[in-house]
């Protein structure tokens, strides 16, 4: 694998979960960085951890759920110097049925995990698909992509464009050599406030059981980075069930993830406080 020490990473969704994971076991390979997310308080705290580990931290407080936001961080983050990695993790999803949420955070889910994400892999590309430079490329997916998933509709089939966008990119950059790399990355449930956020939390005994840390997926996420894969899933039921998805009819696998699932919580969607980390 290569050695990352000395290069820069731009990090989105910073302030907690996988973000702040992967910024702290970055800064621990010696990779300088800068962090991007709405709270500028918990993004702080993650730079000045970071900046003990004896690598620059800039941080950028930016809301990627707002048209113009992705222009406005990918300029922020180059005045000190080029990013060499992109890690597109910021996203966020409701756990609800479609009908009862307001178009009004349809759209910036959308504008977060699809349009921010794509803006900023354009960039990526533009700036390094001609250099000789090793460089990567990180879209955060979820394990949602390889299914329709009832109470998350949106956030399911949003990943599910991360993925195959990712996926192609990485293969139209290995075809023309490309010393840029793209990884796509699909989480299962992971242990950060995306469940809270998502005004989840009532699943079933498989789900809990199969919950990573955000540093296990962070440590994958690096791993696979650097080997240059092209899709990573981490865990072994979470492979294990993307894998066996294939084989059922895609409606018995919907209904599958609805009992996996369970039902969506009473109370109502809590105020979005901030970029959070993907999750499940």
């Amino acid at each position: 694998m290569s050695d990352l020490r000395g290069k820069r990473a731009l990090i989105t969704g910073a302030s907690s979960g996988i973000g702040a994971a992967l910024a702290h076991q970055l800064a621990d390979l010696g990779v300088h960085l800068v962090v991007t997310a709405r709270r500028k308080d918990a993004l702080d705290r993650v730079a000045e951890a970071c900046r003990a580990k004896g690598v620059t931290v800039d941080v950028v407080v930016a809301d990627l759920g707002k048209p113009e936001s992705a222009t406005e961080v990918w300029n922020a983050a180059h005045v000190v110097g080029p990013i060499d990695i992109l890690i597109n993790n910021a996203g966020f999803g409701y756990f609800r049925k479609f009908a009862g949420v307001d178009w009004a955070r349809d759209a910036e889910l959308l504008q977060l995990n699809l349009t921010s994400l794509l803006e900023l892999s354009r960039r990526m590309v533009d700036t390094h698909v001609g250099t000789v430079e090793r460089t990567y490329l990180v879209n955060i997916a979820s394990i949602g992509a390889y299914q329709s998933v009832p109470n998350m509709a949106v956030y399911a089939a949003s990943k599910a464009f991360v993925r195959n966008f990712t996926e192609a990119l990485h293969d139209e950059l290995r075809d023309v050599g490309s010393a840029l790399s793209a990884t796509c990355i699909c989480p299962g449930g992971t242990t950060t406030e995306f469940h809270e956020q998502a005004g989840a939390g009532n699943y079933s005994w498989i789900a809990n059981n199969s919950m990573k840390s955000a540093e296990a997926v962070a440590a994958t996420t690096i791993k696979a980075m650097r080997k240059g894969r092209r899709n990573v899933i981490p865990g072994i039921i979470n492979n294990l069930s993307c894998w066996g998805v294939r084989f059922v009819p895609r409606r018995l696998s919907s209904w599958l993830a609805r009992r996996v699932l369970g039902k969506p919580r009473q109370a109502a969607l809590p105020a979005r406080s901030g970029n959070v980390s993907t999750g499940a």
